[in-house]
């Protein structure tokens, strides 16, 4: 059985592009590493036009860049660009936790614990994958608490783009540690019903991720001692 087949998700795309996306956040793929279209539909024994379409689709994600004559690779995005690319991600953040309602809908709100329960008991197995699918979801059903469908689709799409930039820290114990308390603490917050708290939480989220990316780009490229 190929790859693809092995996969869940809707169509033979989705799955290539759900494979991929993990090999970029776990660190399998490095930025700047060639994506070949034959070597692809090799793997996952699919047509190259279905291999193309899903690289389109990465590459709208933010996952990945492509170039005539040079096909396709992994992004890599500089300091600069993290820094620009967090800010953005802190302002829609903190403004959305700013919007939701509190006290929270109790079905949300039980909702999100449901999750966080599931992701709890990821994080004890170390189990990867799931750990970053249920992450992915906990912040989709907070964000779209604010109400505002337009917000939660901008957050959604700019938390897309980081997942070339999480691998640095998303395989960490430590890290992973870290998102699972906060997680923990924003429900307390929200059960609180203290707003300040809530954003402040939101905002000090991002910086992991943002400084061990920026860390590790500077110590592989020569930049720092």
């Amino acid at each position: 059985m190929n790859e693809a087949l092995a996969l869940g998700g809707e169509t033979p795309q989705d799955r290539i592009v759900q494979r991929i996306e993990e090999d970029i956040v776990f660190g399998r793929l490095h930025p700047r590493e060639r994506l070949v279209e034959e070597a692809l539909a090799e793997r996952f024994g699919v047509k190259r036009h279905i291999v193309r379409e899903a690289l389109a689709d990465l590459e709208r994600r933010g996952l990945i860049e492509r170039f005539r004559n040079r096909g396709a690779m992994v992004k890599a995005y500089t300091p600069e660009e993290v820094e620009q690319l967090y800010a953005v991600r802190a302002l829609l953040e903190t403004s959305c936790a700013e919007m939701l309602p509190l006290p929270m809908d109790p079905a949300r709100l039980a909702e999100l614990e449901a999750l966080q329960d599931e992701h709890d008991s990821a994080v004890a197995a170390q189990d990867l994958p799931r750990i970053f699918r249920l992450n992915v979801q906990f912040h989709r059903v907070l964000y779209a608490g604010c109400g505002n469908p337009y917000l939660a689709g901008v957050i959604d799409e700019f938390a897309q783009k980081t997942h070339a930039i999480r691998f640095y820290s998303v395989v960490q114990p430590e890290t992973i540690a870290y998102a699972r308390d906060d997680h923990r603490a924003i429900l307390q917050a929200i059960r609180d019903g203290d707003r300040q708290s809530l954003m402040a939480i939101c905002r000090r989220h991002l910086m992991p991720s943002k400084e061990a990316y920026i860390d590790a780009y500077r110590r592989r490229f020569g930049l720092i001692e």
